[in-house]
C-alpha cells in the first residue's frame, strides 16, 4: 500500500483503487467511527466520497477501525494551492458549482453536516475542477441525531471555521457554506481571504479578522460567481443562504 497522508486521528493508505483510513488514536470514540459511517451511508453523490466497507485491522496487537473508500485520482486542492496553481475564472465557477452540489446532496441526506470543509478535504476527480469530491466526513453528523460533541468546544480546522465555530457554537449548514466560500476564494486568489500566511491568531483575533471582511476577489471573478462567493463568507449565518439557493444563483445566471 502507498501512504497518502496523516490526519488528526488516523492515517490513509492507497490500496489499488481504494483508500483505507486506519484510526490510529488509542481510545478513539466508537461513536465517531459510527457517525462517519452513518454520514457517508446517508448520501449518494458524485461530489461526496463513497464508503465501500467499514471493518477493523490489528496493528501492534491493537484492533483499529478501518474505513475503505473509493480512491479519488487527481489530487486535492491543498496540493494545487501549495504548487501555486490558480484556477481560471471558468474553473473557479466549475469548482464552486461542484462543491455546492455535493453540499446540497449532503445536507439533503437527513441534514448531514460536514463541519470541516477545507482544501485537503477536497479532491478533484481525474484532476477536473468541475468534479470536486468532499472527503473525510469524520466530523460529519446529522442535524437530527444526538451529537457526541460537547459544547462549548471547537470542532473543525481553525483557518476554515465559520464565525459561529470560532465562538465555540455548534456548526450548522451555513458553517459548511462558509467553508466552501473560504476554500474557493483561497484557490481563486492564491491567498487566504482573512488571514496572513505564517501568522498566529487566537480564536478571538481570528474572529475579528473574519468580522472585518474578506480580502477582495480578483477582478476576473465577476457576475454570479462573485455574488455567491461574497454571500458565502458573510458573518451572519442567515445571509449565506443555502446550498440550493446559491446553486440557483449560479445556474440561472
Amino acid at each position: 500500500m502507498d501512504f497518502l497522508g496523516a490526519g488528526a486521528f488516523g492515517d490513509t493508505w492507497r490500496a489499488g483503487d481504494t483508500a483505507v483510513k486506519i484510526i490510529c488514536v488509542d481510545g478513539y470514540p466508537p461513536e465517531r467511527v459510527g457517525r462517519e459511517v452513518a454520514g457517508l451511508l446517508r448520501v449518494d453523490s458524485d461530489h461526496v466520497v463513497k464508503l465501500l466497507a467499514a471493518e477493523s485491522v490489528t496493528l501492534g496487537g491493537q484492533i483499529r477501525p478501518a474505513l475503505t473508500f473509493e480512491y479519488i485520482d487527481g489530487g486535492d486542492l491543498e496540493a494545487r494551492f501549495n504548487d501555486g496553481v490558480v484556477p481560471t475564472p471558468a474553473q473557479t465557477r466549475d469548482l464552486l458549482l461542484g462543491l455546492l452540489r455535493g453540499l446540497a446532496d449532503l445536507h439533503a441526506a437527513d441534514g448531514t453536516l460536514h463541519r470541516d470543509i477545507k482544501p485537503p478535504n477536497i479532491a478533484l476527480r481525474d484532476g477536473d475542477w468541475a468534479q470536486p469530491v468532499l472527503l473525510d466526513l469524520g466530523l460529519a453528523r446529522s442535524t437530527t441525531e444526538t451529537t457526541v460533541t460537547m459544547y462549548p468546544g471547537r470542532l473543525g480546522t481553525a483557518p476554515w471555521m465559520a464565525p459561529e465555530q470560532l465562538r465555540a457554537q455548534p456548526a450548522r449548514k451555513a458553517s459548511d457554506l462558509f467553508g466552501v466560500g473560504v476554500t474557493v476564494r483561497t484557490l481563486a486568489s492564491g491567498e487566504h481571504p482573512f488571514y496572513e500566511p505564517g501568522a498566529d491568531y487566537t480564536y478571538d483575533e481570528a474572529l475579528a479578522q473574519v468580522l472585518a471582511g474578506p480580502k477582495p476577489l480578483p477582478e476576473t471573478i465577476t457576475g454570479s460567481v462573485r455574488t455567491v462567493l461574497d454571500l458565502l463568507v458573510r458573518p451572519a449565518e442567515f445571509e449565506r443562504g443555502s446550498a440550493r439557493s446559491n446553486l440557483r444563483r449560479l445556474e440561472q445566471a
